[in-house]
Formats: C-alpha cells, structure tokens, sequence
C-alpha cells in the first residue's frame, strides 16, 4: 500500500502512521510529538484540516488523544490509508 503525507488524506480518514520524520524542523518537537505517541503503527484519524486544507490539522490517535499539528509536523507524517 502506498504512503501519503497527513497533508494529503481527506478530513475524516483513518490511517496508520508508517512514519514520521521531524527532525529537519527542530530536534525537540521530534522527541515531544514522538513521546505524545506519533510514531510508526499508532492509528491516526484527521478530524479537520483547517481553512483550505492549510492547517492546523486536528488528530485524533489511536489511544484517543486529539492535537492539533502545523503544516510542517504534519506533511512530516506519512500515513497509510485505512478502508
């Protein structure tokens, strides 16, 4: 199956994380969005994607936490597509 950035999954999709490389933006938002639970296999539904698809991106995880991500953490993010 094929990969896709959150940035590109349509409002309301599942999805499972196959993974997630922030390190170019900042090494600590690396290590908190990773101990938050955004890492390889943890599902991730997009709730909403804000205005014209822009951002914030709103998340729900698979043990139920929401967040709310900017562009850059989230087209870090790649995901597979749950049907």
């Amino acid at each position: 199956m094929t990969s896709f950035p959150l940035t590109h999954i349509k409002k309301g999709a599942q999805a499972q994380i196959t993974s997630a490389a922030f390190g170019e933006i900042d090494p600590l938002v690396t290590q908190r969005l990773t101990d938050l639970g955004f890492s390889e296999g943890m599902h991730i539904t997009l709730l909403s994607n804000g205005l014209l698809g822009r951002g914030p991106y709103a998340v729900r995880l698979g043990n139920l936490s929401q967040f709310a991500l900017r562009r850059p953490e989230a087209a870090k993010i790649m995901c597979r597509v749950e049907e």
